[in-house]
Order: C-alpha cells, then sequence, then structure tokens
C-alpha cells in the first residue's frame, strides 16, 4: 500500500528506486536536486579529480557519490556511466600499485581513502561487476572477517608510554597490529555500505563471512569501544597520532535522551537491514520499534526533521543527506521521506522468493 502511494505521490528519483525503471533517465536529471548533484560529479569528471574523497563538505567524493545513489543515477543512465568513467579507471589502477612498505597515515589513506571510501557505493550505483570493487570487496572481506571472528573488542594499547601521545587520548590508542600493513581490520560505516550492495553477488562463503562481521556489532562488549574507534599510532612524521575512522554507531533507542544520537537511526537501520545477522539482534528490534511510534493511522511514517536530515556539508553516512529529490516545501515532504525510507527498509527485511 506504501508502495503504491510513494508511486502516484513521489518524485521522479523515489519512483525509480522503487522500479529500477531506466526508461526514464532523462527525466531523472531534470530534477533539481539530481541536477545539483550531477553537475558535481560532472566537475569531477572534467577535470579529472579524484582528490577530496572523505569528509562532510558537499565536494567531497563520497558525498557526492552517496547522493547520487540516493537520487536515483545508476550505472544504468548512460550520461551518469560515462562521468563515472575516470573513477573505475582510477580504482583499476590503484590496486596494482604498492605503497612503500614503512607503515604510515598515508598508506592507511592509501586503502582507507582511495580505495574502502571511494568504491563504498559504488555496488548500490551498479558497479558490482567491476574488476576493482571485486578485488577491493574480498579483500576488505578476509580481512575484517579474520579479525572479527576473533570476538576480540580489547582493541587499545597502553599509550602512556608512547612518544608525542596526548593524554587524553593515551588509553585509547588502537593496537598497531590492527593496521600494520596499511589496512585496518576494523569495520565502519563505508565497509557495511560496500557489503549491502555486494551481497546479492556473492558467494554464499562470502555471504557469511560478511554475516560474521555483521554480528560482531552486536555484542555488548562493542559498547566499550569508544565512538571515535580510538587513535592510530604511526610515529615518524609531522604527528604521531590521529583519529582515522568512526565506528558504526548504534544509537540508544532505548534512552534517547540525545537527539543528536537519533539523526543517523534511519540511514543506520536501513543498512543493517542488508544483513541477517543484523535483523535478528535485538538492538535491530528496538529501533523498528522506536521508528514504528512514527507511524501515522494509514500506515505511513512521519518522522521528525532531525531524523530525515537534508544539510548542505554533512555526511551521507550520517544521515546528513537523506532527501531524494522531493520539493521540501511540499506539505507531504516528511511523510513521503519518511514512508520512503520505510520501504527501503522494510523491502530488505522481506526474504526473496
Amino acid at each position: 500500500m506504501n508502495r503504491q502511494w510513494l508511486l502516484e505521490t513521489a518524485d521522479i528519483p523515489i519512483q525509480i528506486n522503487l522500479t529500477n525503471n531506466t526508461a526514464d533517465s532523462q527525466r531523472l536529471l531534470k530534477n533539481k536536486e539530481v541536477s545539483e548533484w550531477f553537475s558535481r560529479l560532472e566537475e569531477r569528471s572534467a577535470a579529472d579529480n579524484i582528490g577530496d574523497i572523505h569528509g562532510s563538505h558537499d565536494y567531497r567524493m563520497e558525498n557526492i557519490l552517496g547522493k547520487c545513489w540516493i537520487l536515483g543515477l545508476s550505472k544504468n543512465n548512460e550520461q551518469f556511466a560515462e562521468k563515472m568513467k575516470f573513477i573505475t579507471q582510477f580504482l583499476n589502477r590503484h590496486i596494482q600499485t604498492a605503497p612503500s612498505e614503512e607503515l604510515s597515515f598515508g598508506k592507511l589513506y592509501h586503502f582507507r581513502d582511495c580505495e574502502k571510501v571511494l568504491s563504498s557505493f559504488l555496488p548500490m550505483l551498479g558497479f558490482h561487476d567491476d574488476p576493482a570493487i571485486q578485488h577491493i570487496v574480498r579483500r576488505r572481506i578476509d580481512i575484517l572477517y579474520d579479525f572479527t571472528r576473533q570476538k576480540r573488542y580489547d582493541i587499545y594499547i597502553d599509550g602512556s608510554k608512547l612518544k608525542g601521545v596526548k593524554k587524553e587520548w593515551q588509553p585509547y590508542i588502537i593496537d598497531p597490529e590492527l593496521y600494520s600493513d596499511g589496512h585496518i581490520a576494523l569495520p565502519d560505516m563505508h565497509d557495511f555500505l560496500l557489503f549491502a550492495g555486494m551481497y546479492p553477488y556473492l558467494s554464499d562463503d562470502d555471504n557469511n563471512k560478511v554475516e560474521a562481521i555483521a554480528e560482531w556489532l552486536f555484542d555488548k562488549d562493542y559498547e566499550k569501544i569508544i565512538r571515535r574507534y580510538g587513535y592510530f599510532y604511526v610515529p615518524g612524521g609531522s604527528y604521531s597520532t590521529k583519529a582515522v575512522i568512526f565506528k558504526l554507531h548504534l544509537p540508544d533507542v532505548v534512552g534517547a535522551a540525545d537527539k543528536g544520537d537519533i539523526v543517523p537511526l534511519v540511514f543506520t537501520v536501513f543498512v543493517l537491514s542488508h544483513f541477517k545477522a543484523a535483523r535478528k539482534s535485538e538492538w535491530f528490534s528496538l529501533a523498528l520499534q522506536y521508528l514504528d511510534q512514527y507511524k501515522n493511522e494509514n500506515g505511513r511514517y512521519k518522522f521528525p526533521t532531525r531524523m530525515i536530515t537534508e544539510k548542505a556539508d554533512s555526511y551521507v553516512i550520517f544521515g546528513g543527506h537523506m532527501n531524494v529529490g522531493e520539493n521540501k516545501r511540499s506539505k507531504l515532504y516528511s511523510e513521503i521521506i519518511s514512508t520512503y525510507w520505510m520501504e527501503r527498509i522494510h523491502c530488505n527485511m522481506t526474504p526473496v522468493e
């Protein structure tokens, strides 16, 4: 019922996302929000500019690609596919290169930014069969599975004896064994986005590994890991200690005292809804109960504005760009966006026949 209402009421991006209809690709590019984000990709493509990958600004590549996916663009759209070539060509060259053997922050970013973050939305954008994407995904699966199957949550070492580490950071220095080769063995949101898009195309063995990685998030000891994950220690440079990745945060849906904590909830539930291990967790059930309080008498949803944020210079991965091409001045805006994201979540929860 909600699906049909959305198809009758929502604009073209939501219609395409719900039907996978590629015949309307030209109409899609005429949508105001789609046009704005596509133009950002066009500018990058014209300049062959891969830089500024990770970050909250709207010019960052991860936000450009994330919004393009949210807005229904994909490899099926010829104009979009053409503008994406510089990225896939870069990735296929990049995986053939090797940074120096010595550990550095540059080496961490070589694999984190230029591979994982850059490719995180590409499977959802239709590039699941690209050789570079397949290479990156399978390597991340193996690295994360080897760590998470240990059920290890004691990821910190005593940083008090390390040179140049701020006193307040000393208890949260991440064990260098977890990134000594430049590959960070801790999963984050970019990993789960990558796996969500690749899930239908992986072998049963790889999917079982992905489920084991997802299961690691829901142990009570996971809560002991701080929200920033911790600080990476690489001596020898101009600075030795830095936060590099964010922990995938599971918002407190029981206390829900911090309104800011609830901002990424809908997006987080959507991403995790791709995985059986997440769907069977207590946290996921409680999250759905929390979201259901905003269901109206028509069975549709209307979330508070903070839960469907569309804000300039915000992270897509933290729920900062939740609009899907709708007119924000419309009286039905909140109901359409809220119902759409819940429709996508429920679709992920429905077994494929």
